[in-house]
């Protein structure tokens, strides 16, 4: 059974789960309400296809730091700090999802050379996002637990409320039709219990006002039709963004996790788009 570790980087300590001894380098960061344990059946796909894969406790996730800013320009500086303690001489391939996807786009822009493709899930830029949520009423609902988030303590203990209840009925209505793994999401209750009230904390840390600058990395777009938390449209127009190759693709039958709705698919297509831009290729 993998575990956490503690990575040391200039902006504190980091958990981590590591798989595989060798190959290019992938790191992987969650969303909400979750952990880096959602990568573990991806990482193992790919370490099992010469692939050295790190998946990453997001500030706020215990057993990472907990203490520090919670913006999103700070989790961007974070970012930066692993990858420099993780591949000092060369880029990485980066996969994330939901927060760990939005936390990308800045952080690409920023520092395009630490980045050799990026694959990403359910996360728009988070410029698009603003721009786009307001031609959607259904996507202006879909965020009501957005704004709930903003009535602080309150909100903390409302979510934490027997046995995090509330992150259930998040997963059931993001997710419509998909049951997450038992053992899945009882990580992450355990995660939240020791992180609160950091995880929601940071929907009212601000930063989201990101600058349109143009991103180098050859990056894939996933988003599920079905997504009951951020709809499909809300990347419309966020190609224009990028220098490199970008490819979006909406999946049918598929909310907010598609890398654990569909595990299959998403290794392959992660799989494939990292030999597509320099990692190794091959037919397992």
């Amino acid at each position: 059974m993998t575990e956490f570790t503690q990575l040391a980087t200039t902006r504190g300590g980091f958990a981590v789960r590591r798989f595989g001894h060798e190959g290019p380098q992938v790191v992987c960061l969650h969303g909400f309400p979750d952990d880096a344990s959602t990568y573990d059946d991806l990482a193992r796909h790919l370490a099992s296809t010469g692939h050295r894969v790190t998946a990453v406790n997001l500030r706020g996730y215990a057993p990472s730091t907990l203490d520090g800013p919670l913006g999103l320009d700070a989790l961007v500086a974070d970012l930066l700090a692993v990858l420099d303690a993780l591949s000092p001489d060369g880029p990485v391939h980066f996969v994330g999802h939901d927060y760990g996807a939005q936390v990308a786009y800045p952080a690409m822009a920023r520092a395009p050379h630490r980045f050799a493709s990026a694959t990403l899930f359910a996360g728009a830029h988070p410029a698009y996002v603003r721009r786009n949520a307001r031609r959607f009423p259904r996507q202006l609902w879909a965020s009501r637990y957005i704004v709930f988030f903003q009535f602080g303590s309150y909100a903390d203990r409302r979510v934490a409320r027997n046995d995090f209840a509330y992150v259930d009925r998040l997963w059931r209505r993001w997710a419509p039709g998909f049951t997450p793994p038992p053992a899945h999401l009882d990580q992450v209750k355990r995660t939240l219990a020791a992180s609160m009230p950091a995880p929601v904390a940071m929907y009212r840390a601000g930063g989201f006002a990101v600058p349109e600058d143009p991103i180098a990395a050859p990056t894939l777009y996933v988003t599920g039709a079905d997504d009951g938390c951020a709809l499909p449209q809300l990347a419309d127009g966020q190609e224009d963004l990028f220098t490199g190759e970008y490819r979006a693709e909406v999946w049918a039958h598929t909310g907010h996790f598609p890398h654990l709705e569909q595990p299959e698919r998403a290794a392959i297509a992660v799989r494939e788009w990292i030999g597509r831009h320099g990692g190794p290729v091959t037919d397992r």
